[in-house]
C-alpha cells in the first residue's frame, strides 16, 4: 500500500463511518495492540482538542497537523 492509497482508505472510511468515530477506535485498537505488546499505551490516544495541550508542544503539533494537511492535499486532493 502507498501514501496514497493509505490516505484514500483513511478518506473513504472516515466518509463512511465519521471522522471522530475512525479516531476513537483507532486509538482504541491502537491501545489493545500495544498492551498485547506488553509497551505502555498511553501514547495511543492523541489529544485533538488544542485548548487542552500546553504550550510549547501545542505550536509543534499545530505545525505537524498543518504540514500533514499540506501533503494530503498535494497528494491525494490535487492530482
Amino acid at each position: 500500500m502507498n501514501r496514497i492509497s493509505e490516505i484514500r482508505a483513511v478518506h473513504e472510511l472516515g466518509e463512511k463511518i465519521g471522522y471522530g468515530n475512525l479516531m476513537n477506535l483507532a486509538s482504541a485498537l491502537w491501545a489493545i495492540d500495544l498492551e498485547s505488546k506488553g509497551i505502555p499505551e498511553s501514547g495511543a490516544f492523541v489529544a485533538t482538542i488544542l485548548t487542552d495541550i500546553k504550550s510549547p508542544y501545542r505550536n509543534r503539533l499545530v505545525a505537524d497537523r498543518d504540514k500533514r494537511k499540506r501533503e494530503i492535499k498535494q497528494r491525494y486532493f490535487e492530482r
